[in-house]
C-alpha cells in the first residue's frame, strides 16, 4: 500500500501524460523482419500475381485492420496459410510486407499509383499518406488533372486543395495538355465545379472552346450546354466583342447566339446596378477610429481593400460624391487621452487606381454627432458645434466651406437628409434654453436652397437621437435611435414629404442606436449600432420599401457603433 505521504505527492503532479517509446521496438522489428526473410515465424503466405510472400499473421495485424480483421474474424484464412490478394501489383505488395516490418518505403513514380491503391485496401493509413505527400511534390501542368483524379478517389482534401489551387493559377497552361484534351465531358464538368470559384469566365470559355475543338466532331453537341456555364457579363466587352463573337462554334448555334446577346443584355444591368452602388463601406467608428471596411457586396464580388483613414474619428459623417468619399468631421483622441470634436475633412477618389486619402479644407467649425448629406454638387453639414444651430455646405470645385442660415433649433445627435430638392435636419436633442441631454426632439425643419431658410415641418412620432435616416422613392425614413425614455428603439417611420406627414412602418428585426445607414438599389441598409442593453449589434438588416419588411443580410466583422457608412 502506497504512504499517505506518496499518494499526496502524487496527487499534486500536475503533468497530464507522456508517452514513452521503447527503443527496443525498432531493432524488434529489424529481428522480425530477418527471421522472416530466413524463413522462421511465418506462419501465412500471401499469394499476388506469380508470387508468394511470406509473413506473421500477428504483425500484420498490428499494421494493418485489412489483415487484423482478416485473422481475427471466422474467415477461411484465419484457419488456413495461404492468403489471395488482387487488385494491385505484387511489387507493391512486396513493398507494403518490407514497410511494416521496417518502417520504411521508398516511393517513385513508377510504383506510387500501386503503393497508393494497395495502402488504401490494406488500410495502412502511414502509406497512403507518404503517398500523398509525394503527389503532391510531383503537382506540374503535365500531371496535375491526374494527381486531382487520384486525391478525390481516395478522399485526400489537403491534396485536392494543393491541386486544384495549382490548376487556377496555371489554367492556361493546364487547358493546352492533352491529359486536358482528353477529358471526358462528365470529367470536364466537375473539374469546371471544383475550381470555378476562383477560375475567370476567359479562362473557363477558353477550356469549353479548346477541348471542343479537340474531337469537333464528337464534342461540338455538348458546346452549348458547356457554353451556357459561362458567365459572359463577368468578361469585359472587348473580349466578348472580339473573341467570343467571332467564334465559329457560337455563330453557328443559335442557341449559343442567344447566349451571346443575353450576356451583353445582363452586362448592361449589372453596369446600371453599379451606377447605383453594389458595396457598402464603413468608416470610423469607436474601437476602430482608422478603418475603413467593406461591410456589404450585393453582387458577392471579392471584397476590396481600402486604405485606412488618415485621421482616426468617431460619430463622423461620409458621404459620396462624384465617386469620393468624404469622411467628415467627428471625434478625435488627442493627447493625453483627451477626446474633441474636428473639422478636418478627408477625400477618398474611387476613380483613381491608387486609392488615397488626401485633406481637403476643413469646415469652417469643429464638428461630430452632426448630420450630412449631399443636394446637386454640394456636401451640407448641420448641428452638433460650439453653435449648434449652424450650417454650412461645402463646393467641390472651388475647395471651400460657406456659412449658410442657421436652423431654428440646435441639434446633435440629429440627422441630414436630402429628399426632392430640399434638406431636412430631424431629431436629435436640443440647445439653448431647452439645453437637456434627455431633451429628445421630434421636430423636423426643412431647408429651401434658393431662399437660404429654414422651416418647420411635420414632427416625427417618436423624439429621437443617436438613430440614422436616409431617403428613397419621395420618402424620408427615420430608424431606430434612443426616445425620449431612454429606451434603444427598433421602431422606424417614414415621411411623406408631399402630404407632410410621418407615418409608422415596419419595425427592424433588432433595436438599435448609434448605428448608421445607407441606400443602395432602392433599398435601406443599417449597419451595426448598440442595442437595447448597450451591448453591440452585429446584423445588418436591409429594408425594402416596396414590401414594408426587414430582412438580416448579413454580420460585421467588427463591432461597428459610431461609424458612419455608404455606398459605392
Amino acid at each position: 500500500m502506497l504512504s499517505d505521504k506518496v499518494k499526496t505527492l502524487c496527487d499534486e503532479i500536475s503533468t497530464e501524460k507522456i508517452v514513452f517509446e521503447r527503443k527496443e521496438a525498432k531493432s524488434l522489428l529489424e529481428y522480425a523482419n530477418r527471421k522472416r526473410l530466413s524463413g522462421k515465424f511465418n506462419d501465412v503466405i500471401i499469394n499476388i500475381e506469380d508470387e508468394s510472400i511470406s509473413a506473421n499473421k500477428m504483425v500484420l495485424s498490428c499494421f494493418s485492420d485489412y489483415f487484423g480483421n482478416m485473422f481475427d474474424i471466422e474467415m477461411k484464412e484465419k484457419r488456413e496459410n495461404q492468403v489471395e490478394i488482387r487488385g494491385f501489383a505484387a511489387t507493391a505488395m512486396k513493398l507494403i510486407v518490407e514497410f511494416i516490418y521496417t518502417g520504411n518505403i521508398e516511393i517513385n513514380k513508377e510504383n506510387v499509383c500501386d503503393l497508393l491503391s494497395a495502402s488504401n485496401m490494406m488500410q495502412i493509413d502511414d502509406v497512403k499518406e507518404f503517398c500523398f505527400e509525394f503527389l503532391e511534390d510531383s503537382i506540374s501542368i503535365e500531371t496535375c488533372l491526374t494527381i486531382s483524379y487520384l486525391a478525390d478517389l481516395y478522399g485526400s482534401d489537403h491534396l485536392e486543395d494543393q491541386v486544384k489551387t495549382f490548376i487556377e493559377e496555371n489554367i492556361d497552361d493546364v487547358i493546352t495538355t492533352e491529359n486536358f484534351k482528353n477529358l471526358s465531358k462528365k470529367e470536364l464538368v466537375s473539374l469546371s465545379r471544383k475550381v470555378k470559384t476562383q477560375l475567370s469566365e476567359i479562362a473557363l470559355y477558353k477550356a469549353v472552346v479548346n477541348w471542343t475543338k479537340h474531337n469537333r466532331e464528337e464534342r461540338q453537341d455538348y458546346f452549348q450546354s458547356l457554353f451556357q456555364t459561362v458567365d459572359l457579363t463577368m468578361i469585359s466587352s472587348n473580349f466578348v466583342e472580339d473573341v467570343v463573337s467571332c467564334e465559329t462554334l457560337v455563330q453557328e448555334n443559335f442557341k449559343c447566339l442567344k447566349t451571346l446577346v443575353d450576356g451583353f443584355v445582363g452586362r448592361a444591368k449589372k453596369e446600371r446596378i453599379k451606377a447605383k452602388g453594389t458595396r457598402i463601406l464603413s468608416l470610423g467608428g469607436t474601437y476602430i477610429p482608422r478603418k475603413v471596411t467593406e461591410v456589404f457586396n450585393i453582387l458577392q464580388e471579392p471584397c476590396m481593400t481600402y486604405p485606412d483613414l488618415n485621421l482616426g474619428r468617431t460619430s463622423l459623417c461620409s458621404v459620396l460624391l462624384h465617386g469620393c468619399v468624404y469622411a467628415i468631421g467627428g471625434e478625435i483622441l488627442k493627447d493625453k487621452g483627451k477626446d474633441d470634436s474636428t473639422n478636418s475633412v478627408s477625400r477618398l477618389n474611387l476613380n483613381t487606381e491608387e486609392l488615397k486619402w488626401e485633406a481637403v479644407a476643413p469646415m469652417r467649425l469643429k464638428r461630430m454627432v452632426m448630420g450630412a448629406t449631399v443636394l446637386g454638387d454640394l456636401i451640407f453639414v448641420v448641428g452638433e458645434s460650439n453653435d449648434e444651430r449652424s450650417s454650412e455646405y461645402y463646393t467641390p470645385t472651388t475647395n471651400k466651406w460657406t456659412t449658410m442660415s442657421p436652423m431654428k433649433q440646435g441639434r446633435h445627435g440629429n440627422s441630414l437628409v436630402a429628399c426632392e430638392g430640399f434638406l431636412y435636419a430631424i431629431g436629435g436633442q436640443g440647445d439653448g434654453l431647452l439645453f437637456d441631454f434627455f431633451d429628445h426632439l421630434k421636430s423636423v425643419e426643412r431647408y429651401q436652397p434658393r431662399k437660404d431658410e429654414w422651416n418647420d415641418v411635420a414632427p416625427m412620432t417618436t423624439a429621437r437621437t443617436w438613430f440614422a435616416s436616409v431617403a428613397v422613392g419621395g420618402f424620408i425614413y427615420a430608424t431606430g435611435g434612443e426616445s425620449k425614455e431612454g429606451t434603444t428603439e427598433k421602431s422606424v417611420e417614414k415621411y411623406d414629404v408631399t402630404a407632410n406627414k410621418w407615418t409608422r412602418v415596419s419595425d427592424m428585426n433588432y433595436a438599435r442606436s448609434y448605428h448608421s445607414a445607407c441606400v443602395m438599389q432602392g433599398k435601406i441598409y443599417v449597419v451595426g449600432g448598440l442595442g437595447a442593453n448597450k451591448q453591440a449589434v452585429t446584423s445588418i438588416e436591409c429594408y425594402d420599401p416596396g414590401d414594408d419588411e426587414w430582412t438580416v443580410v448579413g454580420e460585421t466583422s467588427e463591432i461597428l457603433f459610431c461609424h458612419s457608412v455608404v455606398a459605392v
